[in-house]
Order: structure tokens, then C-alpha cells, then sequence
């Protein structure tokens, strides 16, 4: 068989090929991708004398592949379907009948704060869609966004800067949290209760959980630790029932205080907001579901977003 490059190939072959096998005519196929007849047959006839086979051949039903060409076309076939799909992708996106997983890189504070109103307001704009939410990695949090296995990166990061794309979201503050009664705190905070009380720390990830260490070191207010854990979910529970402080995120507290014996204050010395964002890879900038996840994000948290219900019209 005379061996053909995969760039001696025309689309206008491969679609013929495609066709032909869809359809098993050949005045059928050539009207299909807009060829005449005779066009037709000419372009059918160089692949013949290119790969040495028939490809198709006349029967009682019409055109039927040889063995060989029904392998070709039906990979011809397959390479443009995905060809199709990839064009259409880009044109529009549909929540309402999109089946895609969301990747997100979030805090365990993070999951706190954004999953619940995602969840509902996905379960009202697109029923079908999954979210997926992943520990954020010590090392290279990039690389997952830029092969796509992640959409957003929410949080403070200071590591994700070439190649990606940022939107602030909101300010985020730190407050201390203490059980109800506290005998050092009835007062309130103070300096002098801050430091001579034992703490409960949360060794998390993040960029900001780190510039608060360095924030407590600068201002000497060294922190006594009785107790470390991975996360900030389990303190607000911890202090409750011990005589332990904890330093928490802000919007922690406001979900958890309500609902626990606990009492919710301000750091002993002001600390300055840390801005929380969202990242995602240049790649994916103009990717219709992207787009529309952002959008969301910033509709439903971002400080000046709009407040909207499901089904209001969003804005262009």
C-alpha cells in the first residue's frame, strides 16, 4: 500500500470519508459537504490511488467500505465529530443541561464559606453539574489548573502569578474565638489574656494562614500552644468545652457562633484584611464553562456582586 502523510489529507477528504460511510451514497456525501458530484468522485478517486484500495465499492445497497476503508472512515468519522464538538464548545454553554465536573481549590474554611450557597444555587441554575472540591497542595497548586483537572483556585496565594488569572473576591479578617464565660475574657480582649492563655492552633494550608503568624510574631504576641490540629473546623467545637483561645477566620465565626457556646472577638491587636480571590489558568479565559463559573463566584460572593436569585437574569 502506498503510504499517505496524515498532511497529504484535506478536511474536505476526511468529511467525504466520514460521509460516506454515513450515508453509503455518493451523490448523498457530496451534497452533504457542499462538494459537486463529480468533485466528489474526483477526490474519492486520489484517495484510491493513495492508499492502494478501493476504500468503497458499488453494491445492490448502495456504496460499502472495504475492510480497510471502513476503518479509515469510521476514523475519519470519529475525527470529526470531535472537530464538531470542539467547534460547538466554544460557542455557547448551557448550565441548565451541562453534566461537568467543577474542580476547586478550597480551604477547609473555604468549604464553609462558599459550598453551601454553591450547592443551592446549582441545584436551581444547573441540576446536572458536580462540584468537586480538592485540598490545596503545599507544592505547585498551578499545575492542576493549568491542565484543567482544576477550574478555580479560591483563597490568598501568592505562588500563582505567571500564567494565571486573578479577580478579588473579598476581604477576610481574623477574630479570636473563646467559650462562652471565658473567666480571662469577660471583659473582652485584651493583650494580657491574650498571651496568658494556652491556645488550640490550626496548622492549615494557605498563604494568609502563615502572613498571621508572621503578623502575631511582629507584634510579640507570642501564642502558648496546648493543641495543634490540621484544620480550623474542629477549634470553634475544641474551645467551647476548654479554656483555650483560638484564632479563626472571620466568616468561621460567624457560622459557627450562633450555633456553639462560644463567644467571638476581636484580635488583641487590629490586624490588617487579607484579600481572598479567585485564580484560574490563562488557558481557560475564554472556555465557555469557565466563564460562567466565574461569573457565578462573583455574583454570589464577591463583595460588590450583585445579589441575585436563581433564574434572575444575569448580566452580560
Amino acid at each position: 500500500m502506498h503510504a499517505m502523510h496524515i498532511e497529504d489529507l484535506h478536511l474536505t477528504q476526511i468529511r467525504l470519508l466520514a460521509e460516506l460511510l454515513r450515508l453509503g451514497s455518493l451523490s448523498a456525501a457530496s451534497e452533504k459537504i457542499g462538494l459537486s458530484q463529480p468533485a466528489a468522485s474526483h477526490a474519492l478517486g486520489r484517495l484510491r490511488k493513495h492508499f492502494a484500495d478501493p476504500l468503497f465499492t458499488r453494491t445492490a445497497r448502495g456504496f460499502e467500505a472495504t475492510p480497510f476503508g471502513e476503518r479509515l472512515a469510521t476514523a475519519a468519522r470519529e475525527a470529526v465529530d470531535v472537530l464538531i464538538a470542539g467547534i460547538a464548545s466554544n460557542r455557547s454553554f448551557d448550565p441548565s443541561t451541562t453534566t461537568r465536573q467543577f474542580g476547586l481549590y478550597l480551604s477547609d474554611v473555604g468549604q464553609t464559606v462558599f459550598l453551601p450557597r454553591l450547592v443551592t444555587f446549582l441545584k436551581a441554575e444547573a441540576p446536572r453539574a458536580t462540584v468537586k472540591s480538592f485540598p490545596i497542595p503545599l507544592q505547585d497548586p498551578g499545575s492542576a489548573l493549568s491542565a484543567g483537572g482544576v477550574d478555580l483556585a479560591i483563597g490568598y496565594f501568592n505562588n500563582l502569578t505567571t500564567g494565571f488569572r486573578q479577580r478579588f473576591l473579598f476581604n477576610e479578617n481574623y477574630v479570636c474565638v473563646v467559650r462562652a464565660n471565658h473567666p480571662k475574657f469577660r471583659a473582652g480582649m485584651s493583650i494580657e489574656a491574650f498571651k496568658a492563655t494556652q491556645h488550640a492552633i490550626a496548622d492549615a494550608t494557605g498563604m494568609a494562614h502563615s502572613a498571621i503568624e508572621q503578623f502575631l510574631h511582629e507584634h510579640q504576641l507570642h501564642r502558648s500552644d496546648t493543641l495543634r490540629v490540621p484544620t480550623f473546623h474542629v477549634l470553634p467545637s475544641i474551645v467551647a468545652n476548654s479554656d483555650l483561645v483560638a484564632i479563626i477566620p472571620s466568616r468561621l465565626g460567624e457560622a459557627v457562633g450562633p450555633h456553639m457556646r462560644v463567644k467571638v472577638l476581636p484580635m488583641p491587636v487590629p490586624a490588617p484584611p487579607w484579600g481572598i480571590r479567585m485564580y484560574w489558568h490563562e488557558r481557560y479565559h475564554n472556555d465557555p464553562p469557565s466563564v460562567w463559573l466565574r461569573k457565578t463566584f462573583i455574583e454570589l460572593f464577591a463583595r460588590n456582586g450583585a445579589k441575585r436569585s436563581p433564574r434572575s437574569k444575569r448580566p452580560s
